[in-house]
């Protein structure tokens, strides 16, 4: 009989699209998956439960992982969201689990629906709530020359990663995640700091991220996602007047999916990225434009995993990108080799069926996180050699 996986994740973002995919690998690996965003008592009755990514906004989790029965079904962890830079103080961590914990999802559902009809401005309300939580850290963020770790600080961005930790904090400590993973090192080595077993393991390509359709590129630089507020719109207007000035043009558009993503990247010439969380690279925006081949410019990061710098992509300071985006324009070959290799390695090597056989493999070889755990799990199937094939793409332009 197939061994059955649950896929648990939460209904917002881009998360829904994670799960098509996840389930795709699991089936040609051999397993029986289903998906689910809301934890419920039958989905104990599975050989593993993966957790991907922001467990916080999963309804009923907690309840159902207290009422696991040793080791079943076997959990794992696999972190997609930005965690607090491993440089993170010991201050940092006492008032950011608190400026976690100011969150109205924390509020129970009756109160919630009270409160809602009460109060206005909730989001804007809260946000002023934790920034003012944050004073004491923010205020030593900013007089030290490398921030922590944040580089460039922001509170919104502080809470979020000190609100999946809190979570992580809280499930590791009641023996609820038997395996850790996490798609950037930066998030492994934060974990490691804080006693807890991880393993690097990227979100891998799935040919829902992207196919290059072969088209005519006639869009220089292309930056797809929110402009957002402070450093990052003052960089963007500033690189568009740089590039202006060089006779190039920075196109922004805020969403594009499925088709007409494809469409838009596969025209582009280079995608900028730049970094959400200053210290680790978002895997999945970077992935996204090497399978369109565009060739991906992105701002510095110490870190960047899986992909190489000059090989795979392209990497410079937020006061270089001009100039650098500017000679990968100039010169087309140079800019269409690394592009053909950042698409060769992410549509062969760094598949997200490669992905989950190593993740299968370290689970089958344990250790367990939680050392109380009293027996092995029940045994996992291994992933067939057919269904690890790589899916070739289109080689780019």
């Amino acid at each position: 009989m197939d061994s059955k996986v649950c896929i648990l994740l939460p209904r917002i973002g881009v998360y829904p699209a994670l799960g098509v995919m996840l389930a795709d690998v699991f089936r040609d690996l051999g397993w029986r998956p289903v998906v689910r965003h809301r934890a419920g008592p039958d989905l104990l009755d599975h050989d593993l439960l993966l957790l991907a990514g922001l467990c916080r906004y999963v309804d009923g989790l907690p309840d159902l992982l207290r009422k696991r029965q040793g080791n079943v079904p076997v959990t794992v962890l696999w972190q997609l969201e930005p965690l607090p830079p491993p440089e993170l103080s010991e201050l940092g961590e006492k008032i950011g689990l608190r400026v976690a914990a100011c969150d109205w999802g924390r509020i129970p559902p009756t109160a919630g629906r009270v409160v809602s009809c009460l109060i206005p401005f909730r989001t804007q309300l809260m946000r002023l709530a934790r920034r003012w939580l944050a004073r004491p850290y923010s205020r030593q963020v900013v007089r030290q020359p490398d921030h922590e770790g944040w580089k460039q600080y922001d509170a919104e961005n502080y809470y979020s990663a000190m609100a999946d930790w809190l979570w992580i904090k809280h499930a590791h400590a009641n023996g609820w995640l038997d395996y850790c993973f996490a798609s950037v090192q930066p998030r492994v080595r934060f974990l490691h700091s804080r006693g807890i077993t991880a393993e690097m393991i990227p979100f891998g390509y799935h040919p829902d991220w992207g196919r290059d359709l072969q088209v005519r590129r006639d869009i220089d630089v292309l930056f797809l996602g929110r402009m957002g507020r402070g450093q990052r719109r003052s960089v963007l207007s500033r690189l568009q007047e740089q590039l202006t000035q060089r006779g190039r043009t920075l196109t922004l558009v805020q969403k594009a999916h499925g088709a007409g993503r494809d469409a838009l990247l596969s025209r582009t010439r280079i995608m900028l990225n730049l970094l959400r969380a200053p210290h680790d690279l978002a895997g999945m925006r970077v992935m996204m434009g090497m399978a369109c081949g565009a060739l991906v410019v992105s701002e510095h990061c110490d870190d960047t995993g899986a992909f190489r710098p000059d090989q795979h992509f392209v990497m410079a300071q937020l006061d270089k990108l001009a100039e650098v985006i500017g000679f990968h324009l100039a010169h087309e070959e140079m800019r269409r080799k690394i592009a053909r290799e950042g698409h060769r390695f992410v549509t062969q090597e760094l598949t997200l069926a490669n992905m989950i056989r190593k993740m299968l493999q370290v689970i089958a070889s344990g250790p367990y996180n939680n050392a109380n755990l009293p027996s092995r799990p029940r045994a996992l199937p291994e992933a067939t050699p057919s269904a690890m094939a790589p899916k070739t793409g289109a080689s780019p332009d």
